[in-house]
């Protein structure tokens, strides 16, 4: 016997945890999965944001927004709008779920860019060196 559904969605059907709906070896899974998330956001967050004004977007979300920008060479616009319609960018930069929303304003990737000064930037990359992260794209 059929029987034609309802019309009702069941809520488990509509929410799935990113991790579960990606390909676990995309290049972007990978790279998140290999980062050191908790000792860049340890040894960053103090220098880069301050303790007053209106909250701030996760590190993670910014840096890892920032690494996808330079990495495939494009403006921050075109970077927010990569991250808006990729559910592996946006598992990369943080989000447990996918979401149409638009993460933030391209300005304000640009803002956080500014605050990269040559010593930030060097010790990012001593902490991902240290890590052993290879770059998007390298075999292991």
């Amino acid at each position: 016997m059929y029987k034609l559904p309802d019309g009702q969605l069941d809520i488990f059907t509509l929410i799935h945890p990113l991790e579960d709906m990606l390909d676990p070896q995309n290049r972007w899974v990978l790279r998140a999965k290999a980062m050191p998330w908790e000792e860049l956001e340890q040894t960053l967050s103090t220098k880069l944001y301050s303790s007053r004004g209106a909250p701030a977007k996760p590190l993670r979300m910014m840096l890892g927004a920032m690494m996808i920008g330079d990495h495939l060479k494009c403006s921050d616009a075109e970077t927010v709008r990569l991250i808006q319609e990729s559910p592996y960018m946006q598992y990369f930069v943080g989000l447990q779920e996918f979401t149409h929303e638009r993460l933030f304003a391209p300005l304000s990737l640009s803002l956080f860019r500014k605050k990269i000064t040559p010593a930030i930037e060097r010790e990012i990359r001593r902490i991902i060196r240290t890590a052993g992260v290879q770059e998007i794209g390298e075999d292991a």
